[in-house]
C-alpha cells in the first residue's frame, strides 16, 4: 500500500521507522513544514517516493491507502475527516482527538466510508506491559485492589514557550493528562481489564508550577474506582526543575503485589509477604516509546493488510478520553463523576 505520513519531523520518525519496516508499505510520501528535513528523511529511508510541505496534497492523492496523522491534537479531527472522504484509511496519534465529541465524529465518518481507524497507544506493544497483563490475569496477584502510578517531569519549557503547541488550552485541549497523561490511563485500564471498566472517578488539576494563563494543567492526581470497589490513583507534575528519581508504582493484590522497578534488568518483580521477590520472565522486543511507537504503526498496517483486529482498538481510546475529559470536569466541580464507557483488548499477543 501507498502510506501518506502527515507530519513526519519529530515523533513522527518512529512512525517512519514502523512504516518503512512493514512488508505491506510499498511507498511512502512525508508533508511537512521543512522541505530541506523532509528531504534528508527520504534519504535514509528507501521507500519514500516522495515529500510534500502542505499536507492536502496527501489526501487528494489517489494513490494513497491510508494516512498517518502525527500533527497537533486540533488538527485530528479535520485531517481525519478530510481522509475519510476521500476514501482514506487512517492512523492518528494519542489523544485521538481533544473531546469524545470530537473523536466520536471521526469514528461515525470511519463507519459511513467504510474504512478503518487506529489510534496509536504504543506502550501497550512492549513486552514489560504484556508480562504485567499476564501476572495479573495469571491470579499470580490474587485480587488486584489497587495500582498507583506517580511521575514528575521537567517539562517547563513546555509550558513557559507560548509558541509550543503542547499544553496549549486550545490546541492540545488541555494539559499533561491529555498529552502525556493519556499513556497511563490507558494503560491502567489495560492490565486491570478483568475488573472490567471504572465507574466514577475523582480528580485534582491545577496550575501549581508555573503561572501559564493559556496553559492547562501542569499537575493532575486521578483516582479511578471500579465496580468491584478496587482503586486506580494517577498523580503526575510536569513542570519540576529536577525530577526526584522513580517514585515506587505497580499493582497491589490479596495476595502479592507487582512492582514496577523502571529498570533495565529486572523491569516487573512479584513481592510477597515473608519471601524473597520474584523477577518476572521478559520477552524479547521493542522497549521504550521510539521502538514501541514502530511496532504498534506495523502492527496497525498489518491489521489493515490482512483485515485482522489491533491489539487495542477505538473503545479503549475513546474510553480513556472520557476519563481524561471526565477528571477535568472533576477538578472543576469537585465532585465525583461517573462513568458508562467499555472496552475490550486482545488477552493475547497476536504477533
Amino acid at each position: 500500500m501507498h502510506v501518506g505520513l502527515i507530519g513526519a519531523r519529530g515523533f513522527g520518525q518512529h512512525h517512519l521507522r514502523g512504516l518503512q519496516a512493514s512488508p505491506y508499505v510499498e511507498a511512502i510520501t512525508l508533508a511537512g513544514r521543512d522541505e530541506a528535513a523532509l528531504e534528508a528523511l527520504r534519504t535514509q529511508h528507501p521507500k519514500v517516493r516522495g515529500i510534500a510541505t502542505d499536507y492536502r496534497v496527501l489526501l487528494s492523492d489517489p494513490s494513497i491507502d491510508l494516512i498517518d496523522v502525527v500533527v497537533p491534537h486540533d488538527l485530528h479531527l479535520p485531517i481525519a475527516l478530510e481522509a475519510f472522504a476521500r476514501g482514506k484509511h487512517v492512523i492518528v496519534e494519542k489523544p485521538p482527538a481533544r473531546t469524545p465529541a470530537e473523536f466520536r465524529q471521526m469514528l461515525a465518518a470511519a463507519e459511513r466510508a467504510q474504512r478503518r481507524l487506529f489510534v496509536v497507544m504504543n506502550l501497550l506493544y512492549t513486552p514489560v506491559h504484556r508480562a504485567a497483563r499476564a501476572v495479573v490475569d495469571s491470579g499470580a496477584l490474587g485480587r488486584p485492589f489497587y495500582s498507583v502510578e506517580v511521575n514528575v517531569g521537567t517539562a517547563r519549557r513546555t509550558y513557559e514557550s507560548s509558541e509550543n503547541w503542547r499544553a496549549d488550552r486550545e490546541r492540545c485541549g488541555g494539559g499533561l493528562l491529555i498529552d502525556g497523561g493519556f499513556h497511563g490511563v490507558y494503560r491502567q485500564l489495560y492490565f486491570l481489564e478483568r475488573l472490567g471498566a471504572p465507574c466514577w472517578l475523582t480528580a485534582d488539576c491545577a496550575q501549581i508550577g508555573v503561572d501559564a494563563p493559556t496553559k492547562g494543567e501542569d499537575f493532575c492526581a486521578l483516582t479511578l474506582a471500579y465496580p468491584g470497589g478496587e482503586r486506580v490513583h494517577l498523580s503526575n507534575q510536569w513542570t519540576a526543575q529536577a525530577t526526584l528519581g522513580r517514585f515506587p508504582s505497580g499493582i497491589l493484590g490479596t495476595e502479592a503485589s507487582l512492582l514496577f522497578t523502571g529498570g533495565p534488568t529486572l523491569p516487573l518483580l512479584i513481592r510477597r509477604p515473608e519471601q524473597d521477590d520474584e523477577a518476572v520472565p521478559i520477552s524479547p522486543g521493542p522497549s521504550g516509546f521510539q521502538e514501541s511507537v514502530a511496532a504498534c504503526v506495523e502492527q496497525y498496517v498489518e491489521c489493515l493488510a490482512t483485515g485482522s483486529a489491533p491489539y487495542a482498538g477505538t473503545d479503549l481510546a475513546l474510553l480513556t478520553l472520557e476519563i481524561i475529559t471526565g477528571a477535568y470536569r472533576a477538578a472543576e466541580s469537585g465532585c465525583r463523576v461517573y462513568l458508562n464507557g467499555s472496552f475490550r483488548t486482545a488477552a493475547i499477543d497476536r504477533r
